[in-house]
């Protein structure tokens, strides 16, 4: 089915579908989070509201912008700007119309090769009931960034998504959620021949979510979340990839509301989230994957303007190489942030990482499958709140990675610089129901 096909007879099916008086940003706890990220847009245009800001990000010296996938390091000087818009059309607070836009340019001062023009769009449309929430949209991205951290190399990525949500809240602390996302992702090829990452990666991918929500406090909220997702991979040379995928998620999300760098140390806030996922490979000669997965990050006050920060993340990632289907990406890490004032606030974390293929598909691979790359990083970020809408970041990470894949088996990447930001972005303007895809 096309988008257009999709988007039009999900609407349709909503308008027939439900019945009874429309309230104004309805009773659903989505209806309540879509009414405050309209209220919080800073200005107004007539009936639209909008927020913004302009971003310079890491910009610094980067020891090697390549982090061992090329023979030899490759230092360079390097900083990516651009603004963040968010635009809101609401219609009588029953249906708004929401779209985002972040072009930004990235700049190499040597590495003349790698300068880019990105931009990501993202484009919704809301509708509020009394106990019914729906949204429809999708995004496009035209990147070219780091492909991953199984080859650090800087790769354009087009991206053409679509989504759709159906929210129910059965009563104040119950509520369930249904959601369908598809994307069409394009890759083109590396100039260097290192491998055929259109052929390799090329796919659509297609996922479906049930969700069941418990919310009895308010600055908690519990899900479970049941997972069906397709890849379908574009070249018949990769089709061995194609999989299907089954997982089951659960955890909690903490809503602490923050405000300035001293609420951003105290109580709880962030995502909780874990569960088993089984990639079903279906080629015969290649393995399955059945294991932990998910993606956690919370933030946890554990004396006056101190909190512990702790993250991790895993799960199976399509490969870019040909003679292999996927590797498991595992990261963890640790660190605490101190608020030295209000305006000024200290983070250190502390991150390791691994990837793990299939057995068989790594020589020299023992039965329990092997270690292809290694890395660990140190970060240090010192934030100064030098206005009401001007921050700035001092950054510094040290790191080292071992890899079995690498043309440097051992390889250190350091960078130091600053980010700079003046405005106020929104973040999260798509609103999705699954915690798996913010």
């Amino acid at each position: 089915m096309s988008r257009a096909k999709f988007i039009g007879v999900f609407l349709i099916s909503m308008l027939f579908l439900i019945q009874g008086r429309v309230f104004a940003w309805g009773n659903t706890w989505m209806g309540a989070g879509l009414e405050a990220m309209v209220n919080a847009a800073r200005w107004k245009a007539g009936p639209f509201r909008y927020s913004g800001a302009l971003q310079i990000d890491n910009a610094g010296h980067d020891s090697d912008i390549y982090y061992g996938s090329t023979l030899n390091a490759v230092p360079d000087y390097t900083f990516s700007a651009g603004p963040d818009i968010q635009v809101f059309l609401p219609l009588k607070k029953r249906i708004v119309f929401a779209i985002s836009e972040s072009p930004r340019y990235v700049f190499f001062l040597n590495t003349s090769h790698e300068r880019a023009l990105n931009n990501t769009f993202a484009g919704q449309v809301h509708f509020i009931f009394d106990k019914f929430y729906f949204q429809v949209g999708g995004g496009l991205i035209n990147a070219k960034q780091r492909l991953s951290t199984e080859l650090n190399l800087n790769i354009r990525r087009k991206e053409d998504s679509m989504n759709g949500l159906m929210l129910w809240q059965l009563s104040k602390g119950t509520s369930f959620a249904l959601q369908y996302r598809r994307l069409a992702l394009n890759y083109e090829n590396l100039t260097s021949g290192v491998a055929n990452i259109r052929e390799n990666l090329n796919r659509s991918e297609s996922y479906i979510d049930f969700i069941a929500y418990l919310q009895q406090q308010a600055k908690t909220r519990f899900y479970l979340d049941g997972q069906y997702g397709s890849d379908v991979f574009a070249e018949s040379i990769s089709r061995f990839k194609d999989s299907r995928s089954y997982s089951v998620f659960g955890g909690v999300e903490f809503l602490r509301p923050t405000t300035g760098f001293e609420g951003l140390t105290a109580g709880f806030r962030g995502t909780i989230n874990i569960g088993f996922q089984y990639l079903d490979v279906l080629d015969p000669l290649h393995k399955d994957y059945l294991g932990l997965s998910g993606k956690t990050e919370v933030f946890l006050g554990i004396m006056k303007l101190t909190a512990l920060h702790i993250f991790f993340s895993r799960g199976p990632q399509f490969s870019a190489y040909s003679s292999r289907t996927y590797y498991v990406q595992t990261i963890c890490g640790a660190g605490l942030s101190r608020a030295l004032s209000r305006k000024v606030l200290f983070s250190y974390n502390f991150f390791y990482g691994r990837n793990d293929y299939p057995a068989e598909e790594i020589a020299g691979g023992s039965a329990s499958g092997r270690s292809a790359d290694r890395y660990m990083a140190h970060a240090f970020n010192l934030n100064f709140r030098l206005g009401r809408e001007l921050e700035l970041r001092l950054l510094a990470n040290f790191g080292g990675r071992k890899s079995q894949l690498a043309p440097r088996p051992d390889s250190q990447r350091n960078f130091i610089g600053f980010s700079l930001t003046y405005g106020y972005s929104l973040a999260g303007l798509l609103m999705p129901a699954s915690p798996v895809f913010r």
